[in-house]
């Protein structure tokens, strides 16, 4: 292939189709393409670019930037090249644009952040060659309902009228307890948080680019930190059906129902389809029973989707060694 066909450029909001044209969502993550629901979001946020390459006026290979850690990291998402070019290297030629000339050019950008499937990504076996440095390691667990369940079933304990330890989080209380060295020990031991699959430095300046207008964060036990639970979730709507992604940090127990009641009381006030799956997210060995329990109750049952857990990595910029 002639590389000299292909340009990079900055994709604007006028381009969804084309990018939605790139590679049928319906085929990316067994249907569980977060994009095709997240573009607009995620253009309009400030810390956000997105980039195609383009052979004559067709979109060929696509990329999402994010800017965090105050400016000295990138982390790059949402990855995907058309069949039609795929293993022609059109992912490198997009990657190596944006270094000369890009976000991972700028002076203040020191580190270039992944985070990928385990079972389905390569990024495990690069960073088990020392490719790259892993940052952190997750298990997941899905579960799926149907809407009108979980509907029945959250009124039902919403009127229990049980008191409730959990309470949201603010982007405020949030950035404080990023910046709590007592909670960190127990909450993120490898000083990064993980949220809608992006690698965070766990520090204050990164809590107004977690909350984005779908996230929800809840805790319990503040006050007691070896005992803290925080929990983020984010929703979208993709292919196959309705997710619900759901982090938790910290001592999972259970009160982690008093979490998922809050959660749900956001989720829902949302359009939705009918089917509805939940991807459960936490330290790598976490034990689900806790978690089991309390969406049981809710009405889901635990399922086989995509991938068992999720690895974040980074490497150095060279220019900038």
């Amino acid at each position: 292939m002639d590389n000299s066909l292909i340009r990079c450029e900055r994709v604007t909001k006028e381009d969804y189709e084309k990018v939605m044209a790139i590679l049928p969502p319906s085929e990316i993550y067994n249907g569980g393409d977060y994009l095709p629901d997240y573009f607009h979001l995620l253009i309009d946020m400030p810390n956000n670019e997105m980039y195609a390459a383009v052979i004559g006026d067709k979109f060929v290979g696509f990329a999402l930037k994010t800017t965090i850690d105050d400016g000295r990291s990138v982390v790059t998402r949402a990855v995907r090249v058309s069949k039609e070019y795929a293993g022609k290297g059109i992912a490198g030629i997009m990657s190596k644009w944006m270094d000369i000339g890009g976000p991972l050019y700028r002076p203040e950008v020191i580190w270039h952040k992944f985070s990928g499937n385990r079972t389905h990504s390569p990024l495990l076996q690069l960073t088990d060659k020392g490719i790259f440095n892993k940052t952190s390691e997750q298990d997941f667990v899905f579960y799926d309902t149907h809407k009108r369940t979980l509907e029945i079933k959250y009124n039902v304990i919403e009127n229990e009228n049980q008191s409730s330890k959990a309470e949201y989080v603010d982007v405020n209380l949030l950035g404080q307890v990023l910046a709590s060295t007592d909670h960190k020990h127990y909450l993120f031991p490898d000083n990064e948080i993980v949220a809608d699959d992006v690698p965070y430095s766990a520090i204050k300046s990164n809590a107004p680019l977690i909350v984005s207008k779908r996230t929800a964060v809840v805790v319990s036990d503040l006050n007691c930190p070896q005992r803290t639970l925080l929990s983020i979730s984010n929703c979208f709507q993709a292919p196959i059906g309705m997710f619900f992604i759901f982090n938790v940090y910290g001592c999972l127990s259970e009160n982690i129902k008093k979490h998922l009641l809050l959660h749900f009381a956001k989720f829902l006030s949302r359009s939705m389809s009918e089917y509805i799956l939940l991807r459960g997210i936490s330290s790598k060995g976490t034990s689900w029973t806790f978690l089991d329990s309390a969406v049981e109750e809710f009405g889901f049952k635990r399922i086989e989707f995509y991938g068992t857990g999720v690895v974040s990595a980074r490497k150095r910029i060279k220019n900038k060694l």
